[in-house]
């Protein structure tokens, strides 16, 4: 629940926008010991799917963060999930506080956050409650929306520059012990340490480690 309020949501969407464009650099550079669509093997259309997905995802969290500033979000936006049942786990949590940014007593030390949270909102008439709680469950959704697509795209990329990475240091160690392997006549010979290096390294490679 501490999540859920409008302060840490701003600052969470500004988090995933940045991290999005930064994808961005990732996915253009002009590198390619860093480039995504080495670890996609080649595969330019999944790479460029890659790109529009955390381009969407980085023009939404902007869109959602505007609208926020901009749209009307209930001043009991903060403290409305936590009307909606917070006390129901670990034994209650106490209310929201927006100057330190965590739960404590809203009237109280020892006030539980859902107790205090429904005095507040009884104090609103039904039509301004539903009006309220429609738009607090539309703001809800379209963060836990953005934030869950940030989440599986991040995993996913994630695990391709660690691939892409790990991939990276084989191309390295094998040019290196080619070269040496390949210095003079002596290095040649299936005797010397260099060519003894070469294929006790090679024979433990995967096969997919030789796709150009």
């Amino acid at each position: 629940m501490k999540n859920l309020n409008l302060d840490t949501i701003k600052e969470d969407l500004w988090g995933i926008q940045e991290e999005s464009e930064d994808v961005h650099w990732y996915t253009d550079s002009e590198d390619g010991t860093d480039s995504l669509i080495n670890a996609l093997d080649g595969d330019e259309d999944e790479a460029y799917e890659f790109k529009m997905a955390f381009a969407d995802l980085c023009a939404e969290c902007e869109q959602m963060i505007e609208d926020l500033n901009e749209e009307w979000v209930p001043e009991c936006f903060d403290i409305f999930f936590v009307a909606a049942g917070a006390g129901n786990s670990y034994g209650g949590l106490l209310g929201y506080d927006a100057w330190e940014q965590d739960y404590f007593g809203l009237s109280c030390t020892d006030a539980y956050a859902e107790d205090e949270a429904k005095k507040k909102l009884k104090q609103m008439t039904k039509d301004d409650m539903i009006a309220a709680a429609r738009q607090c469950f539309k703001v809800y959704h379209a963060y836990i929306g953005l934030r869950n697509r940030y989440d599986s795209l991040k995993a996913a990329i994630d695990i391709l520059r660690d691939q892409n990475t790990g991939y990276l240091q084989v191309v390295r160690e094998i040019e290196k012990l080619y070269e040496a392997v390949s210095k003079n006549v002596y290095s040649r010979s299936e005797y010397s340490k260099e060519s003894q290096d070469w294929k006790r390294y090679t024979d433990a490679l995967p096969q997919e480690a030789w796709i150009a």
